[in-house]
C-alpha cells in the first residue's frame, strides 16, 4: 500500500513539473505574417482595399547648418616683398572699399626694383634701334650675320628684362605705366583686394614684415551663405534658385531670405547633403561659423504615396496590409516612408507595392488579429 502511495505522489510531482515546464516555453511565432479571416469576419469588418496613388507632396523640413562666407569673401593681405612697415590707416571693424589704402610700406629694395626697370627701358629702347639698324645692313649684306645676331639677342634679353621687372612692380602696386625717374619713392601702398570689414590687424608702425606675414584680413559680410546639413532623401528633391528661409536660434522669428546656389553631392561625417545658400539681407548679426536653422519646402510631383490609415507598426518597423488572391487572406509587407504629411505617407519601396491590393482602411484590425495568433 505504501509502494502505491510512493508511486502516485511522484506521478503527481512529475506532472507538476511537466506543467511549469510548458508554461516557461517561448511563444511560437508564425513562419509568415498572414492572417485568415472568415467570411463573416471579413464581411462585418470595416477593412478597405485598395492601391497605391501617385501625387504631388509637398512638405516643409527643418534642417540645421553654419552661417559660411564663399571663399573670394575673405583676403588675407600681405607683402610679396619684405619692407618696414612707415603708416597704418585702418583699425579692426573698419569697413573699407576695393582698392583703399590700408597701411604704407617703406625699403631700400623698392628703390632698387624702380631703377632697374627704368635702366632697362632706356637699354631696351636702344636695343630696339640697334636691332632696325643691323637687320637693314644685313639685308644688304653691310654687315656680317654675325652682328645682326648679336643686336637681336641684346634686343630680346632686353624685352625679357623689361617684363620681369613691369611685373615685379605690378606686384607692389606699381604702376610701370605711370612710373618716371621723379616718382621714384621708397615707400609703396598697401592696398585692399576686397571691400569689407577689417576683422584682424597684425602689424605695428615700424615692423619689419616679409612676403609671408599676414597682415591684414578682410570680411565681405555681403558674401555669406547658409550651408545646410540635408539628408539625401530630401536634397533629391532640392533645385538651384529654390528659396528657402533661415534663422538663428537667438532670433527664431526673423527669417533671412536665401536662394539655393549649389550642392556639394558628396556625403558629410552626418551621411547628409551639403546645401549651399546664397543670403541676401545679411546684418551684422549674422556671424560666420555662427549656427543657423532653415525651413525648406519639399515638392514632390510624382510621389507614390498611401493615407497613413494603410500603415501599421510592427517591431520597430512599418507595414501594410496586402490582400491575396483568395480575398480572405492578407500578408504584410515592410513599407518604406518617405515624407510623411498628416493624411499621407510616401512610399520608396513602391516598386514591391505596385498594382498590389492594399488595405487602406482598418489595417490595425488585421494586426490584432495576426498578433493574437501570435499568442
Amino acid at each position: 500500500m505504501k509502494n502505491i502511495y510512493s508511486i502516485l505522489i511522484i506521478l503527481v510531482l512529475n506532472l507538476a513539473c511537466q506543467s511549469k515546464k510548458e508554461e516557461t516555453l517561448p511563444v511560437k511565432k508564425l513562419k509568415d505574417n498572414v492572417v485568415e479571416l472568415t467570411k463573416k469576419q471579413l464581411d462585418n469588418s470595416k477593412i478597405k482595399v485598395g492601391r497605391l496613388i501617385q501625387s504631388p507632396l509637398s512638405t516643409t523640413i527643418k534642417v540645421n547648418g553654419k552661417i559660411t562666407l564663399a571663399p573670394n569673401a575673405m583676403a588675407s593681405v600681405s607683402m610679396p616683398l619684405g619692407g618696414y612697415i612707415k603708416n597704418i590707416k585702418v583699425m579692426p571693424g573698419m569697413v573699407v572699399k576695393k582698392g583703399q589704402v590700408l597701411a604704407v610700406i617703406e625699403d631700400q629694395s623698392y628703390v632698387q626694383i624702380q631703377h632697374d626697370y627704368l635702366t632697362t627701358k632706356q637699354q631696351l629702347a636702344f636695343a630696339s634701334k640697334d636691332y632696325v639698324r643691323q637687320k637693314e645692313l644685313n639685308a644688304s649684306q653691310a654687315v656680317s650675320e654675325k652682328n645682326f645676331q648679336l643686336a637681336e639677342s641684346e634686343f630680346a634679353k632686353q624685352r625679357i628684362t623689361l617684363k620681369s621687372l613691369e611685373e615685379k612692380l605690378k606686384l607692389i602696386q606699381i604702376n610701370p605705366g605711370t612710373l618716371t625717374a621723379n616718382s621714384i619713392s621708397k615707400s609703396v601702398n598697401i592696398y585692399a583686394p576686397i571691400s569689407g570689414m577689417i576683422t584682424k590687424v597684425d602689424v605695428n608702425i615700424g615692423k619689419y614684415v616679409s612676403a609671408t606675414d599676414m597682415l591684414f584680413q578682410i570680411m565681405d559680410n555681403q558674401s555669406m551663405y547658409a550651408q545646410l546639413n540635408v539628408f539625401e532623401k530630401d536634397a533629391a528633391n532640392l533645385s538651384i534658385g529654390q528659396n528657402i528661409k533661415v534663422f538663428t536660434n537667438s532670433q527664431p522669428d526673423v527669417f533671412y531670405e536665401t536662394k539655393i546656389e549649389f550642392v556639394n553631392k558628396s556625403y558629410s561625417d552626418e551621411s547628409a547633403i551639403e546645401v549651399y545658400a546664397k543670403i541676401f539681407n545679411t546684418t551684422k548679426k549674422l556671424i560666420p561659423g555662427n549656427y543657423i536653422n532653415a525651413l525648406i519646402q519639399i515638392n514632390n510631383n510624382n510621389a507614390f504615396v498611401l493615407n497613413n490609415d494603410a500603415i501599421v507598426d510592427y517591431e520597430s518597423k512599418k507595414f501594410v496590409f496586402i490582400q491575396n488572391e483568395n480575398k480572405n487572406t492578407f500578408s504584410m509587407q515592410e513599407a518604406q516612408l518617405g515624407t510623411i504629411t498628416d493624411k499621407v505617407s510616401e512610399i520608396l519601396n513602391y516598386d514591391l507595392l505596385q498594382n498590389k491590393s492594399i488595405v487602406i482602411g482598418d489595417a490595425y484590425t488585421l494586426l490584432m488579429v495576426l498578433k493574437n495568433k501570435e499568442e
